[in-house]
């Protein structure tokens, strides 16, 4: 009866350790699913039968949960009601609190699955209905929240997935991959799938392949132009920048991203000179799972000076300005933008 985290409840599972009621739900969809299917699969078998096995999805009548959920196993040791992606937050009170009596008054032999693998949910806005439930099934049951991994721990998973398949990548392009695509399991796993098919069993997946074949997230692409601003490599910022157009990105968003990796350089440049530790700066600025780039930051910027950092940053606020109060064209007033940023980089303060 408790709130486990996902390596406990992969344990409880196969020890074959089960409770009347579980929760299990979190930001990482595809282990969501996973898990959810695994616990029913042990519960269950394979092809659960239709006499023993209840699901409801998203909308259903509480009076057929009710039903189902009194049943008594047949020819089974386990009556299990599974109730997936149910959005309690926009449910009235009553509606949650007769759910609450329907899960008090589940005979034993009746396990009650609650999973979300697809409904969104805000891990820091619960809301008030879902976390009556969460209260519930915590204080009587198994809860188990199952949210983003750290970067390290997604590019281990990263190296792990490709290693079972005969195939080696090192951590650092894991890394890479990763930045390209987001933190999404699914997206992840799909673009790596796809290097391996292209490597073949045995082979080596290097920036090279990733660099080729992998679909670019249009975030990852501003911050890469922001790369090659600081880097001083005008050609290859300018040819990011035409395929950002390319891509129909929103000027607006361009520059948020420039100024998001700017305010991480100008960040990290003054905490070196106050000499403040980085992890403190990431916890006063919300930096969270962030605190990485914080770290990159100083290497990137090395060259620069705080002075010409502070002048990249005002004319990232002018032209953000311009932007939206200015009927200009986008496209120019961002190339205007990367010219002045590319020669701040390079300028020497005075």
């Amino acid at each position: 009866m408790s709130e486990i985290n996902r390596k406990e409840l992969k344990q409880n599972i196969n020890k074959g350790v089960f409770d009347k009621l579980y929760l299990i739900f979190g930001e990482e969809k595809m282990y969501v699913r996973a898990d959810s299917d695994y616990l029913l699969e042990k519960l269950c078998g394979k092809e659960p039968s239709e006499f023993n096995f209840h699901s409801f999805n998203k909308d259903y009548d509480l009076d057929a949960v009710a039903v189902a959920v009194q049943v008594v196993p047949f020819m089974s040791r386990y009556n299990v009601v599974r109730i997936v992606d149910f959005d309690l937050n926009s449910q009235a009170k009553s509606d949650v609190d007769r759910l609450i009596d329907i899960l008090k008054n589940a005979p034993d032999g009746t396990v009650i699955i609650f999973t979300n693998p697809t409904l969104e949910q805000d891990p820091k806005k619960l809301g008030a209905n879902f976390k009556q439930l969460f209260t519930f099934i915590k204080k009587h049951g198994t809860v188990c929240q199952i949210n983003r991994e750290s970067d390290i721990s997604l590019a281990r998973q990263i190296v792990k997935w490709a290693d079972k398949r005969d195939i080696k990548i090192e951590q650092a392009d894991a890394f890479r991959l990763q930045e390209y695509v987001g933190d999404d399991l699914h997206t992840i796993k799909n673009e790596l799938d796809k290097l391996c098919n292209y490597v073949g069993d045995g082979g080596y997946i290097t920036g090279k392949e990733i660099e080729l074949l992998v679909t670019k997230r249009l975030e990852a692409n501003i911050f890469r132009l922001t790369d090659e601003i600081v880097a001083q490599n005008s050609s290859k910022a300018f040819e990011i920048l035409d395929t950002l157009f390319y891509q129909k990105a929103d000027a607006n968003e361009i520059i948020s991203v420039i100024s998001m990796s700017y305010m991480d350089f100008y960040r990290a440049r003054v905490a070196a000179e106050c000499g403040e530790q980085l992890s403190v700066v990431a916890k006063d600025f919300g930096y969270g799972r962030r605190e990485f780039a914080l770290k990159n930051a100083g290497k990137k910027t090395r060259n620069i000076s705080t002075e010409n950092l502070r002048d990249s940053l005002n004319e990232i606020t002018q032209t953000t300005a311009k932007l939206r109060s200015v009927s200009v064209n986008d496209r120019i007033m961002l190339e205007t933008l990367v010219s002045k940023l590319i020669m701040l980089a390079g300028k020497t303060a005075l």
